[in-house]
C-alpha cells in the first residue's frame, strides 16, 4: 500500500470514530506483589468533659455528654471486639462526700459514625454503672462481622451522676471515666 492508501485508511478510521494505537516496538512487564499486615485495635475518647445538665444541688442528678468515643480496628480480620467503660476513682471533691460508681450511670447512646465492610452487627451495651476496674467494666459497644477488613465505630455517650444529699455545696467533683477495647 502506498502513502496515499495509508493516509486514506487513517482518515477513514478517524472519521468512523475508530482509534488506532501504535504498538511499542518493545515492551517488558513487571509483576508486583506485596503482603498486607495487620494494624492495631485502638480506642480514643475526649480528654475532658464537664457535666452541666440536670441539677447540681444535693439530691439532684447532673448529666451531660462525654464527647465522641471511637474504636478503630485496623487488624484487617473478621475478629470482633468489645468496648467497655470503668471508673477506678468514682467522683471526689475536697471536703465533701465521695460519689461511688453506684451513683453514676453511663449510657452509650446511638452510633454517630460507622465504617465497616459487609454487614456488621454493632450493638450498644445497656446503660448502667461503670465497673470499678478494667476487669469488671461495663459493656459500651460490641462489634461482630463475618467479613474481614478494618472498621471504625463512633458514639457519644452520656453520663449521669446522682449527687448525695450530704454533698457540700460549692464542691468541685472530679473523676475519671476510662474506655477500653479488646
Amino acid at each position: 500500500m502506498n502513502r496515499r492508501g495509508i493516509a486514506a485508511l487513517a482518515l477513514a478510521g478517524a472519521t468512523a470514530g475508530v482509534a488506532f494505537t501504535a504498538l511499542p516496538a518493545n515492551a517488558a512487564d513487571t509483576t508486583v506483589t506485596f503482603t498486607t499486615t495487620g494494624g492495631a485495635l485502638t480506642i480514643t475518647a475526649a480528654a475532658t468533659a464537664t457535666l452541666t445538665g440536670g441539677s447540681t444541688a444535693p439530691g439532684g442528678t447532673v448529666n451531660g455528654p462525654l464527647g465522641t468515643v471511637t474504636v478503630n480496628d485496623a487488624r484487617g480480620t473478621a475478629a470482633g471486639w468489645l468496648a467497655s467503660v470503668y471508673s477506678t476513682t468514682g467522683f471526689t471533691g475536697p471536703g465533701s462526700v465521695a460519689i461511688t460508681n453506684a451513683g453514676v450511670t453511663y449510657t452509650p447512646g446511638a452510633t454517630t459514625a460507622t465504617s465497616a465492610p459487609g454487614t456488621p452487627v454493632v450493638t450498644a451495651g445497656t446503660a448502667g454503672s461503670p465497673g470499678a476496674s478494667a476487669v469488671a467494666a461495663l459493656t459500651a459497644y460490641t462489634y461482630a462481622n463475618t467479613t474481614a477488613g478494618g472498621n471504625t465505630i463512633s458514639w457519644n455517650p452520656t453520663l449521669a451522676v446522682a449527687i448525695p444529699l450530704t454533698a457540700v455545696a460549692g464542691t468541685l467533683y472530679t473523676g475519671t471515666i476510662s474506655h477500653q477495647v479488646a
